[in-house]
């Protein structure tokens, strides 16, 4: 399972036929397309042929044109969240830059104020002493207001021992024998 974010709709080979279904799907753009093919055939020609299929072409070409961008705007905004570097800690306790398309189920980051979470996390501490942090939820859910999370209780209170000791020059680290 991997962290990496893609949010496109298409890609080289899907583009032109995903978009042309798209635009032929409602009733007036496959209508209009009926009439203009009805051109090609020489009993039901009313007019010049240009005035049925260079709107039908004009419509096509700039819808085309918008999803490409649109679709090139979302790979790069995937790509910048993607190559976003969080601090992980490592198995010997020491903090290193990882990728957020890199992050794994049981990586340990730390996310720093009025940053962006990369991924689905448990909070385990804070330097609030209570455990509590407010967060925004706008871009899974599209609430712009504020929601309070707390941080699991353990992580939370063992972690503030711990920087307590850590101030005062004694670190160590207690553990119970496994239990049968």
């Amino acid at each position: 399972m991997t962290n990496k974010l893609n949010n496109n709709k298409y890609n080289l080979v899907t583009f032109v036929p995903v978009v042309l279904f798209n635009q032929f799907k409602f009733f007036y753009n496959l209508f209009f397309l009926l009439i203009s093919l009805s051109q090609f055939v020489p009993a039901l020609k009313v007019g010049y042929m240009f005035t049925y299929i260079a709107p039908l072409a004009f419509v096509l070409i700039i819808t085309l044109v918008k999803e490409a961008v649109d679709d090139i705007q979302r790979f790069r905004k995937d790509k910048t969240l993607n190559n976003k570097k969080y601090e992980n800690i490592q198995l010997d306790g020491t903090w290193s830059m990882k990728e957020s398309a890199t992050l794994a189920v049981g990586d340990i980051i730390k996310v720093s104020q009025n940053e962006r979470i990369p991924a689905d996390c448990l909070l385990l501490y804070t330097t609030e002493k209570n455990g509590s942090v407010f967060i925004r939820t706008d871009q899974l859910d599209g609430e712009t207001d504020w929601k309070l999370r707390k941080a699991v209780a353990v992580t939370q209170s063992a972690a503030g021992a711990a920087a307590e000791l850590r101030r005062h020059g004694d670190w160590y680290l207690i553990a119970n024998p496994p239990n049968d």
